[in-house]
């Protein structure tokens, strides 16, 4: 067997790069903790089994002597961050949710997207699209509140901001098309004092074709980005090669130059706000679909809109999404897991989770 202590040779431990004369160990005895860049791309393709040894020294005495900017988010991270929900509540109690999603041209986005908010807990989801697609979404998903979006730009943008402005999160972005208009729109979303906004795909798009990064420094309420890596190269310049290479290291910068919380897409997803970073731990292939970033989109505005902790239940939206794909694929393979079947087994996780921490309580 090919071992690693601590860390395989020619790995960086802190971003995940490694040298052209690295390691390949089949199994790497991780001491103390798990370091950040073990867990990422493309190290992870070069530690093998990670076996975490803690050398008898108490993980509590540690934190309280050293700062810790990383977290893994497993299952204990994903019980711990779940919104809490008391009995005595009422929809109101869990936020409303402006979703900003779907175009004519790409409807099955403003499907998964709203599914995925009203499977994620979300007490009120409002849907703007055209008035067509409101029908359609409507037959399949009655619970939402649907507003048909008018056809002068100008109205649209006042009526979505208004509408924004009573909301406890809004989604943008999300097949909605690239175009000017929707640049103006993310713009004047942006520049509002309010709740948290998530820009998803095309807002991300419209920004990088017609404007810049630069339009970020002026958000005046927290924002929320979910590029994959060829998203995250259009608006930072930055060549997909290099930045798969150094993920960590990339998403830090990036997001603490603009401010911003960054969930870059793809295997370990890294998740950050430039200060503390969360790697994912669950996920596999069986996400390297269309639309599964959808999912994600809606289901991370809802918890979004029940939580004051953006960067924890942004994270915690990565773990659940990436934990139901891999429940899915023991039942239909890698293959075989579609989009369309994510927030149901969204909800089976969550369950999961709940019963599993009712046991834990009851047996303390």
């Amino acid at each position: 067997h090919r071992i690693a202590i601590d860390i395989p040779l020619g790995v960086n431990a802190a971003d995940g790069s490694v040298s052209t004369t690295v390691f390949k160990a089949e199994k790497t005895v991780s001491l103390s903790y798990h370091k950040a860049g073990l867990l990422s791309y493309p190290a992870a393709d070069y530690v093998g089994e990670i076996i975490l040894d803690g050398l008898g020294i108490d993980r509590r005495a540690v934190e309280e002597r050293f700062e810790f900017r990383y977290s893994l988010t497993d299952e204990e991270f994903a019980r711990a961050a779940l919104p809490k929900r008391a009995k005595n509540s009422n929809k109101g109690s869990f936020g409303k949710l402006l979703l900003i999603t779907g175009s004519d041209e790409y409807r099955g986005a403003a499907h998964l997207a709203l599914e995925a908010a009203l499977r994620g807990g979300v007490g009120l989801a409002h849907q703007a699209c055209s008035s067509e697609l409101c029908a359609e979404l409507r037959m399949k998903l009655p619970e939402a509140i649907y507003h048909s979006l008018p056809a002068d730009s100008a109205e649209t943008h006042n009526e979505l901001c208004a509408l924004s402005d009573v909301c406890a999160a809004t989604v943008v972005g999300s097949g909605s098309g690239v175009s000017r208009e929707l640049l103006l729109l993310t713009e004047a979303l942006i520049a509002r004092h309010g709740s948290p906004i998530l820009l998803d795909a095309d807002a991300l798009n419209s920004i990088a074709r017609y404007s810049s990064a630069e339009l970020l420094r002026s958000a005046r309420r927290a924002v929320v980005l979910t590029p994959h890596p060829l998203e995250f190269s259009r608006l930072s310049g930055l060549p997909v090669e290099y930045i798969q290479s150094h993920r960590i290291e990339c998403a830090e910068n990036f997001a603490k130059e603009f401010g911003v919380i960054l969930l870059l897409k793809g295997a370990s997803t890294v998740i950050t706000d430039g200060r503390y970073t969360y790697i994912n731990g669950s996920g596999s292939s069986a996400l390297a679909k269309g639309g599964s970033g959808d999912v994600l989109a809606g289901l991370c505005g809802a918890l979004l809109a029940t939580s004051s902790d953006s960067l924890r239940v942004t994270a915690l939206a990565a773990y659940l999404h990436g934990s139901a794909g891999d429940r899915l694929s023991e039942r239909l393979s890698d293959y075989g897991v579609t989009p369309s079947d994510l927030p149901r087994a969204v909800c089976e996780i969550i369950c999961g989770l709940i019963k599993n921490k009712e046991n834990k309580n009851g047996q303390e």
